[in-house]
């Protein structure tokens, strides 16, 4: 027998040593991740033949060869490599998060103690490169420093699960401590995002939204209002005023993220089925990087700074516009693929695993939140929150639905 549980742990702790050296110094470590994942799946399949626990992944897998193929024949913004090049880099926002639903591993207490061990040293790290103002020349942009900061406190916590599903206080400081040291990127989106861990870890109870009291309707309107407060800057920046006060269209940098989303909605008018296909639309792979696509001129983005053949920066700096290369049904399928996921995230709430709900709730409301002006979910970066949430909702995969139906309709068990 192949001790997948094993070697899964050895590729997660891989990915936590390279957190910080592959933004600028082992670049290719993301889809070398991928590439040890899906080898690991391979050899699963071989030794131990259970192909059952990879539904989830073949599902998935099948949508986007059909999309693939539908590209290739039937859309022609760009050419074979390049569709071949987005089919392959789409997939890294999705093959973490499968492989660690399918393979749920069981860690020993050692290499908990490991993991733990490797999240705080890497947190560590992130203070002396502040502190030596390195920040830009190691991670190449504050955006990163936020983002390993929230996973390693995240993986620290994950991994101080003790068998009731709890932690000690100790351990909640400590990675509360490790989730801190975000805030040192004063980026608007790590903010909002550590807002909602500490609304999870130190307010939120089972049952406080279902049954709504005045005294928690209060407590969540503060928290929705201190997200919006926090990001306002983010969001004023990029879709209402640029950098300055007032609307100054000389800031034409600010107008690029804003084109996205309106190019997005003008190719959804246009392809409304199946969306523009592959490496066609704000895409790394529809850059001059890998091959310009026909559709930045056709709808007039190729004139757009930051979006232009020879200003090509923030073609791929956002995730959501990418969602009209694949149309409505594909936009669908996405939502019903987080609708999925949540509702197997609920089980882990009325079961009583409420630490495990809560990094899934954060896990999710950092997808969410990046998307908006960011694809670190195609990153590196987001490899750590997204294989925690499949680790979390994957120890339910085996259930039928008939017991998942009778769990979420059952009362909340409180540990």
């Amino acid at each position: 027998m192949l001790s997948i549980d094993k070697i899964f742990f050895w590729l997660l702790l891989f990915v936590v040593i390279v957190e910080i050296p592959a933004l600028n110094f082992v670049t290719f470590s993301d889809e070398l991740a991928v590439m040890l994942f899906l080898l690991v799946v391979a050899l699963d399949l071989v030794v131990n033949r259970d192909l059952a626990r990879y539904k989830a992944l073949f599902v998935v897998e099948g949508v986007f060869l059909f999309y693939f193929f539908f590209s290739v024949f039937f859309r022609h913004y760009n050419t074979t490599a390049a569709i071949a090049n987005d089919f392959i880099l789409q997939q890294k926002a999705f093959v973490p998060f499968l492989i660690a639903y399918a393979i749920a591993p069981q860690f020993t207490s050692g290499m908990k103690t490991v993991l733990k061990v490797a999240s705080v040293a890497v947190a560590a790290m992130l203070v002396v490169i502040f502190a030596t103002g390195m920040m830009m020349p190691v991670l190449g942009h504050p955006l990163h420093y936020g983002t390993i900061a929230l996973s390693m406190s995240m993986l620290y916590l994950y991994c101080s699960l003790d068998g009731d599903g709890k932690v000690s206080g100790l351990d909640l400081t400590v990675a509360l401590a490790v989730l801190s040291v975000g805030l040192l990127s004063t980026r608007s989106k790590f903010y909002g995002e550590f807002v909602v861990a500490l609304f999870m870890f130190l307010i939120y109870r089972p049952g406080m939204v279902r049954h709504l009291s005045l005294k928690y309707a209060v407590v969540l309107l503060v928290g929705v209002a201190m997200v919006i407060v926090v990001a306002w800057q983010k969001i004023s920046y990029y879709f209402i005023f640029g950098n300055s006060n007032t609307f100054d269209p000389s800031n034409m940098y600010a107008f690029a993220r804003p084109a996205l989303y309106v190019g997005m909605y003008l190719v959804l008018m246009d392809y409304p089925v199946f969306g523009s296909g592959f490496a066609s639309f704000a895409t790394h792979s529809s850059s001059p990087m890998v091959n310009y696509s026909g559709v930045y001129g056709e709808y007039g983005l190729d004139m757009v700074w930051g979006l232009s053949y020879n200003k090509p920066d923030f073609i791929s700096d956002t995730y959501y516009p990418v969602l009209a290369q694949f149309g409505f049904v594909g936009i669908a399928l996405y939502v019903c693929f987080w609708r999925w996921i949540w509702s197997k995230l609920r089980v882990a709430l009325h079961v009583g695993r409420i630490v495990e709900f809560s990094i899934g709730v954060i896990a999710i409301a950092f997808v969410l939140i990046e998307s908006v002006a960011g694809a670190t979910i195609l990153q590196i970066g987001g490899y750590v929150p997204m294989m925690l949430l499949g680790m979390i909702v994957g120890k339910y995969r085996t259930m039928g639905k008939k017991e998942t139906e009778t769990i979420l309709n059952n009362e909340y068990i409180q540990n």
